[in-house]
């Protein structure tokens, strides 16, 4: 019985180990999402002149998921809304679960959300191409780290479920 119980404890830590790796690895495609997301936002706005409603409807449209559903629930809203950066940092915190990015890029993409649709066409630009200044300072980090890091969890799990084994028995 000690044994069925072990390997569970096993299984189960080894899962999550797998689990946090898998987050790891997909942090860099996420990062490029957002990085396209601002391009597109760029496109439209700047060139294209598009509002803000009609810029978040295109891009739930031509993005991935999960990005493309962030776009999407703030599309839903559409109503008057007087406050478009408390808009998007609410639905920021509802979608921030469903991607791997970490702390720095909710900064970032937080702080971009609090200058859009602020400032004029040109000052706008000058946000946007910040905050891919930014968000590619952290996709370089995340490549680089990518590998390591995915190892070390997967090792970590496997050896914290070897340690709670060891403990209890």
């Amino acid at each position: 019985m000690e044994w069925i119980g072990a390997v569970l404890i096993l299984t189960v830590t080894t899962l999550a180990g797998f689990d946090i790796a898998a987050r790891f690895k997909q942090r860099p495609g996420h990062i490029r999402q957002w990085k396209n997301a601002l391009q597109m936002i760029e496109a439209e706005m700047v060139y294209g002149q598009s509002s803000l409603w009609e810029v978040c409807e295109n891009l739930a449209r031509h993005l991935p998921p999960p990005t493309s559903q962030f776009f999407e629930k703030i599309n839903q809203v559409q109503e008057p809304c007087s406050d478009f950066a408390s808009l998007w940092e609410a639905r920021l915190k509802k979608h921030w679960s469903s991607n791997a990015m970490g702390k720095s890029e909710w900064e970032i993409l937080l702080q971009f959300g609090r200058t859009l649709g602020q400032h004029d066409l040109e000052q706008q630009q000058k946000q946007i191409q910040l905050a891919l200044l930014h968000l590619d300072r952290e996709l370089q980090e995340a490549l680089d780290g990518v590998e390591q890091y995915q190892r070390m969890a997967r090792g970590m799990g496997i050896l914290s479920g070897l340690l709670v084994i060891i403990l209890i028995i």
